[in-house]
C-alpha cells in the first residue's frame, strides 16, 4: 500500500472516530451537566402541533422557533419526569434557577418523597398540548414580573387537555396521586419566558412567568378564539 493510501485509510478513521465520539460526548455531557438519562435523541422528537402566529409584527419563521424550543422544554420535562432527576430541574435547561427557583419545586419534592420511600415518580398519563400560538406580551405583564431578566417580547399560549397523572409508586404501597388532570378538564396559560440554548441541548424555553387566560385581565392578550356554543 502506498503512502497516500495509507494515509487516506487513517484520514477516514479520524473521521469515522470523530464521528462516533460526537454524540458520546454530548450524551456525556448531557448527563454529567443535566443529570438526565437515557440520552435524549438528536433531534428532539416534539408533539405535533400547529402553531399560530398571532403577532402581525413577527415574522413567522421567528414564532415558528419560539413555538419549537417551547416544544422541546414540555418533551425534555417529561424525560426529566420519566427519569426521576432532581438534577435536570434545577440545571438550567428549561428554567432559569436563578430567577426562578421554585419552578419545578413541586417535581423535585416528589421525586425526593418517592426516593426516600424507596420508591419513584412515574407518570401515569400525559396531558395534551391542543393549540400552541404566539402573541405580543403586554409590558404591563412584562413589567409585573419581578425578575433581573424580562421575558422576551413574544409569549406562548397553551392550551392542555387531561388526562395527566403522576404518581409516587413504592414497591408493597398503594399508589400516590400527587399531580392530576381529569380527563376532560384543561387550562389555557399565557407563558412569558427567553429563549436558552446549553452546552449539548437544543434551543429550549425558559418559563419566567404565567397567566391564566381565562383572568379578565390577560384574556385579551391570550387572544384565544370564542368557546363553541352550549
Amino acid at each position: 500500500m502506498s503512502i497516500r493510501g495509507a494515509a487516506a485509510i487513517l484520514l477516514l478513521a479520524a473521521a469515522l472516530a470523530g464521528c462516533h465520539a460526537k454524540p458520546a460526548s454530548r450524551c456525556a455531557t448531557i448527563q454529567q451537566r443535566y443529570g438526565l438519562t437515557p440520552c435524549p435523541a438528536d433531534p428532539l422528537p416534539v408533539e405535533a402541533v400547529a402553531v399560530q402566529n398571532l403577532d402581525k409584527n413577527l415574522p413567522d419563521a421567528e414564532a415558528h422557533r419560539i413555538a419549537q424550543a417551547y416544544l422541546r422544554s414540555r418533551a425534555l420535562y417529561y424525560l426529566a419526569i420519566q427519569d426521576n432527576s432532581e438534577k435536570f430541574f434545577t440545571s438550567g435547561v428549561i428554567d432559569l434557577p436563578d430567577l426562578t427557583p421554585l419552578m419545578f419545586d413541586a417535581e423535585t419534592g416528589h421525586i425526593k418523597d418517592a426516593k426516600a420511600r424507596g420508591g419513584k415518580l412515574v407518570l401515569v398519563n400525559r396531558s395534551k398540548l391542543k393549540s400552541l400560538s404566539v402573541v405580543p406580551l403586554p409590558d404591563d405583564l412584562r413589567d409585573s414580573l419581578e425578575v433581573a431578566t424580562k421575558p422576551m417580547a413574544d409569549a406562548l399560549v397553551i392550551t392542555v387537555a387531561g388526562p395527566e397523572e403522576q404518581v409516587i409508586r413504592v414497591p408493597g404501597q398503594p399508589d400516590e396521586t400527587v399531580s392530576t388532570l381529569a380527563a376532560g378538564d384543561g387550562y389555557s396559560l399565557l407563558l412569558g419566558g427567553v429563549l436558552v440554548t446549553r452546552d449539548g441541548m437544543p434551543q429550549t424555553f425558559a418559563e419566567l412567568g404565567q397567566w391564566e387566560c381565562l383572568d379578565p385581565d390577560t384574556h385579551g392578550a391570550c387572544q384565544l378564539p370564542p368557546s363553541p356554543a352550549g
